[in-house]
């Protein structure tokens, strides 16, 4: 079943956003720092492999990347969170230009990490940046949001109730 139709309108307030996804240096970097246990199941208990470090980040769950943006957030003395899934969504659309892909209103098979049998590095696709320059919306890795599954308004779909502390992610990819 679809949760995310009907289409609705939601109100977005002022937000930053990073401009590409978390490399597996910067996760590394916070392993290290805080003996963060587990490590990404790829890295087999283990550094990142040396090719990997400029790669997106893969297999953190929801409380991985909360404890990632805690630490971060203390370490560079600003509050740092996960977009919630309409912040994300008005990232990748361009705000109220509503468009199609977050670099506009065509899409381009060049400019997203798609249909590829590897990850590329975190961005890497330049053409694919929306107008605030934010890259890797679309391909790659899928991004966690803050927002708990639930139906949109308007969709009769209920949410199994044993799906307790499901969260939304965006983007989308094989990884």
């Amino acid at each position: 079943k679809s949760f995310d139709n009907p289409a609705h309108v939601v109100e977005v307030n002022s937000f930053r956003m990073d401009k590409t996804e978390v490399t597996a240096e910067e996760y590394y970097e916070f392993v290290k720092a805080t003996d963060y246990q587990p490590m990404p199941k790829n890295w087999e208990g283990k550094p990142p492999l040396a090719t990997d470090l400029k790669m997106p980040v893969r297999y953190v769950n929801m409380n991985d990347a909360k404890a990632f943006a805690d630490w971060r957030s203390k370490r560079d003395s600003v509050i740092y969170r996960l977009p919630t899934e309409a912040e994300w969504e008005y990232a990748a659309r361009n705000g109220e230009q509503d468009d199609l892909c977050p670099w506009g209103s065509e899409f381009k098979i060049d400019c997203a990490v798609i249909d590829k049998p590897e990850l590329e590095a975190v961005g890497s696709k330049k053409c694919g940046a929306d107008k605030w320059g934010v890259l890797d919306l679309i391909g790659n890795v899928s991004e966690w949001t803050s927002t708990e599954t639930n139906a949109y308004p308007g969709n009769p779909a209920k949410i199994n109730n044993n799906a307790i502390n499901t969260f939304v992610f965006r983007g989308g990819s094989a990884f």
